[in-house]
């Protein structure tokens, strides 16, 4: 477990916007302890030291959990749109689509079933769009679609779709820092599914 650096305040704003009535605020395969602020990774429980996708990645996941409890209450509007359609998405769309979408190709163009299982893991479910896709929330109120083009014809292809609401409580930077936490997320439950940790 770890503790992230969440004020009271931020704290008590989480527990209103938890579903449960419990002091456990859960998102991408971990739960955060809404007394304690302690952070632990569920999706990797049995093991002994967890792994971290770098040094930042707790204070990146703080930054996020602080920005989101104070954002208001989550309604999902129900319209998907895409990155590029979010202010700013437009100038940010290329690095989105390198950092983000082409890491989703290279982890299950050539294994697409796993994208469907390793959801799964995270709380995912399967949805109809494209060859495949799922929706994940990776927080309470903020789903990613991601969907996954893989025809044996050609090179596979993603994309990932939010609901429109969620540029009313992130930037583009903070989205795309959620979906590429989602993505990493994503790569540790195939690896779980593979036997690899």
């Amino acid at each position: 477990m770890t503790l992230l650096k969440l004020s009271q305040e931020a704290l008590d704003r989480l527990k209103c916007a938890t579903s449960d009535s419990g002091n456990i605020f859960h998102f991408l395969g971990f739960s955060l302890n809404l007394q304690t602020g302690d952070l632990q990774d569920v999706l990797q429980q049995k093991i002994v030291s967890p792994a971290i996708k770098d040094s930042t990645m707790y204070n990146q996941i703080t930054e996020l959990l602080v920005k989101y409890a104070f954002a208001g209450k989550h309604v999902r509007i129900g319209k998907l749109v895409t990155f590029k359609d979010f202010s700013g998405g437009y100038a940010y769309e290329n690095a989105f689509y390198r950092r983000v979408v082409d890491s989703i190709v290279k982890l299950f163009g050539s294994n697409p079933q796993e994208l469907l299982r390793a959801a799964e893991l995270l709380g995912g479910k399967q949805l109809e769009y494209g060859d495949y896709s799922v929706e994940i929330e990776a927080l309470p109120g903020i789903p990613l679609t991601l969907i996954l083009w893989a025809d044996e014809e050609l090179p596979p292809t993603a994309n990932v779709l939010f609901d429109e609401s969620s540029g009313k409580f992130f930037n583009v930077e903070d989205l795309a820092l959620l979906s590429d936490m989602t993505v990493w997320r994503l790569s540790v439950a195939q690896n779980m599914l593979r036997g690899k940790v």
